[in-house]
């Protein structure tokens, strides 16, 4: 995962810009287990960031659930802006933050990927004077690894006043061959949970107010390897590398800011306490309150401040006011049960919503023939068909689907007795249903399983005098397909073989048929 945030602009003229990429896509390469909160932990970053270290909306590109080219256009797009704020005196800073799937070779975007090498020299092609990279994901230490630097010390920059630095900082959520873990508890991967509690606050050793570069790491590092310590996949230790030409260090967010309100949690009620943000269902912050009252800033808003006890939750309110500051005393906790706890079921409720099935909406076009020749020349020929299929697909792989199809077509029959063709008009109608499995997401996807159709048929015979016949019947079958799914947009071949009862002229009959189906459609 990875993090890019930062625009200051001076009441007076502006000495630094910030600029920041926040990207997060929950899909990966095929192999990759869906995420269920790397999307949502992106937009929890790009909140904080904006609001606590200067990074003006304007000069923000936030990418969720995109590709590698909607990546380099976001790199490229950001130089034009980078260039006139050199020309207009400014410095600048670039932050850039990842969350999702990556390997040793490179980050994943859903089916696409950016290698670490070209992400390295895509964010120096960006011109900014200084580079900080956030990245979350397996391996990511892998990107710190090939990039040496050491750690320049200094004195604390202000936001606002010029860096008189050069070069760049990455900060990963894990080693090189280390898994990085979301978690059911918090909500979000372990990293950039405490990396925006480090931010909003926590991270702030000497209660100056600002959280810089080194206390970021520090406070991510140590909380990150003491809550993996003893989780199933082992501990994971966040990584840095420092190539910065500098005078002093960058102040990456600064407490009280105008717009934010403060929330102070004073030492004699220590504890560690959840934040959730009420008004925007989203679990904000974890404090720790021990030997100095805890301040972190928050947007304005109401929030709800819960420490766990083990047999029951402790619950404040607190109404945040931008440019105000509110104290949670101990006596403002009120008793309540775990059923009641807001910020848990609002986690249960976003991984339900993740793995609810994803819906993919098909225009279909093909067309339909029966199997046996004797059938198509003496009763019932080609015809084609058109219609619409929905198709939901679950993160294991399992769908299901249902599709409306109707055609028309004119021919000829060979009838026997008759030594003259006879002409026929065909109109069909078919109601179906499918369920089966569909290999993992990527460029080239595969499915199959059972599909069943209610199939309505009706001859007409134009030339003759003959009254129209009709048959409906349900036809068992199978299906299968295969095709292409760039991003959302999603085409593919599918082909159904039936078996078709019916009854013609007195004879208990039964054919099989197929249907040739090219689909076109999105997936939501």
């Amino acid at each position: 995962m990875l993090l890019a945030l930062y625009a200051s602009i001076s009441v007076a003229h502006a000495e630094v810009q910030r600029f920041a990429i926040v990207v997060g896509n929950n899909e990966g390469a095929v192999g990759n287990a869906p995420l269920y909160f790397a999307e949502q932990d992106a937009k929890k970053m790009q909140g904080v960031l904006t609001e606590l270290g200067g990074v003006s909306l304007l000069n923000t590109r936030a990418l969720y659930g995109k590709g590698r080219g909607d990546l380099l256009r976001a790199l490229a797009e950001v130089q034009g802006p980078i260039a006139s704020a050199h020309q207009n005196g400014s410095e600048t800073v670039l932050y850039f933050y990842y969350s999702g799937h990556a390997d040793a070779e490179a980050l994943h975007l859903g089916h696409t990927s950016v290698s670490w090498d070209e992400l390295e020299s895509l964010l120096k092609k960006t011109g900014a004077d200084v580079r900080v990279a956030f990245v979350d994901a397996c391996q990511s230490g892998t990107f710190t690894r090939r990039k040496g630097g050491t750690r320049a010390p200094g004195f604390v920059l202000d936001l606002e006043e010029r860096l008189d630095a050069r070069g760049s900082v990455i900060i990963t959520s894990s080693g090189g061959d280390e898994a990085s873990q979301e978690s059911d508890e918090i909500g979000g991967s372990y990293f950039t949970h405490f990396l925006a509690s480090g931010l909003s606050g926590n991270a702030d050793d000497d209660g100056d107010g600002r959280v810089t570069l080194s206390e970021t790491y520090r406070y991510v590092y140590h909380e990150t390897v003491f809550r993996t310590s003893s989780t199933r996949s082992g501990t994971q230790h966040p990584t840095e590398a420092w190539d910065l030409s500098a005078n002093g260090e960058v102040v990456i967010t600064e407490m009280g800011r105008a717009g934010t309100g403060t929330l102070q949690l004073p030492s004699a009620n220590p504890g560690t306490f959840a934040v959730f943000d009420v008004d925007r269902r989203m679990y904000v912050s974890e404090v720790t309150v021990a030997d100095r009252d805890r301040q972190i800033a928050l947007r304005p808003g109401h929030y709800l401040v819960q420490e766990r006890l083990p047999t029951h939750l402790e619950v404040a309110d607190a109404k945040i006011a931008a440019g105000g500051l509110v104290r949670v005393d101990g006596w403002q906790f009120k008793d309540g049960e775990y059923e009641d706890d807001v910020a848990k079921g609002t986690i249960d409720h976003t991984i339900r919503e993740a793995k609810r099935p994803k819906l993919a909406l098909h225009l279909e076009a093909g067309g339909r023939s029966f199997a046996d020749p004797t059938v198509q020349a003496a009763y019932f020929p080609s015809t084609g068909a058109v219609g619409i299929e929905g198709r939901f697909g679950w993160r294991d792989g399992k769908y299901l689907s249902g599709d409306f199809l109707g055609g028309s077509g004119v021919g000829t029959l060979t009838i026997d007795g008759l030594d003259y063709p006879v002409n026929v008009a065909l109109d069909s109608a078919t109601v179906g249903l499918g369920a089966g499995w569909r290999s993992p997401d990527f460029w080239v996807q595969a499915g199959g399983g059972l599909h069943l159709e209610g199939f309505w048929l009706r001859r007409r015979f134009p030339d003759q005098g003959v009254p129209e016949q009709s048959l409906f019947s349900v036809a068992p079958g199978v299906a299968g397909w295969l095709g292409v799914h760039p991003g959302q947009f999603e085409a593919d071949l599918q082909l159904r073989f039936h078996y078709l009862p019916y009854i013609v002229d007195g004879h208990d009959l039964g054919m099989g048929f197929t249907e040739l189906l090219l689909g076109l459609g999105y997936r939501f």
